[in-house]
């Protein structure tokens, strides 16, 4: 007799998924795309987040500058992941009410995040105009999308498979390090576009370890909302 599954514990299983993740993800995918077109056709390159620059530029190292096939590169990857996350771990099928819950549930972890960082020190990110409002609000969504990929998804569990593997250390010590490597490294690519100040690069290291541990424990999906809704609340305080 198969033991039957609670809901909750099924939404808590199902919305840390590769395929929940993706599905809530592609969207707002599509949009800050779609924004960056509108809103930087003339500076293509210059307004990115760090991840996203480390993306486009491995593209760049292959000779591969044009940002239509770059952004239908990153959506057919997306897109393939999405569907083979959905074979490997044989979903069911989607549930709506998932979705909207995890939205909720990345708002909840937004707005923790963003008040202890309100409490820890001074937010980085001013904006001035309409113009920089509308692009700020278009890289906040690439931001969550792509740091998160990289320095959480990629990052973690690139360590993860190194100590486990190589180094044969136990799951608890390798998911420690892992999100610790990952928050350092994201605390330092920052570095690219702002200066360096201790409090600064503190509160980065410190917001890189909750969102590892967010994503350790609820998913890339969860993860990048919560990203994203932690931008938007900066973005909010200073209008």
């Amino acid at each position: 007799m198969t033991k039957k599954v609670s809901p909750f514990k099924q939404y808590l299983k199902s919305s840390k998924s590769i395929h929940y993740s993706l599905v809530v993800i592609l969207p707002l995918l599509f949009i800050y795309e779609i924004g960056v077109f509108i809103l930087f056709r003339d500076s293509f390159y210059e307004m990115r987040n760090t991840g996203e620059v480390l993306l486009r530029s491995f593209f760049a190292g292959i000779n591969l500058n044009n940002p239509f096939i770059i952004s239908g590169i990153l959506l057919a990857i997306f897109i393939a992941v999405m569907i083979r996350g959905y074979r490997i771990e044989k979903a069911p099928g989607l549930h709506a009410n998932f979705i909207i819950y995890m939205l909720i549930e990345s708002m909840v972890w937004g707005s923790i995040l963003f008040i202890g960082m309100s409490l820890f020190s001074d937010l980085p990110l001013q904006i001035m105009g309409i113009e920089d409002k509308l692009a700020n609000l278009n890289l906040a969504v690439g931001a969550g999308i792509f740091e998160e990929l990289i320095f959480r998804m990629v990052v973690i569990s690139a360590v993860i498979v190194i100590l486990e593997r190589g180094l044969r250390q136990s799951e608890m010590v390798s998911g420690l390090v892992a999100i610790l490597v990952s928050a350092f490294v994201f605390a330092a690519f920052h570095l690219f576009t702002e200066p360096f100040t201790v409090p600064v690069f503190a509160q980065r290291v410190v917001g890189g370890v909750y969102l590892g541990v967010l994503y350790a424990y609820r998913g890339y999906g969860i993860s990048a909302y919560t990203h994203i809704i932690f931008n938007f609340l900066i973005l909010a305080e200073t209008w």
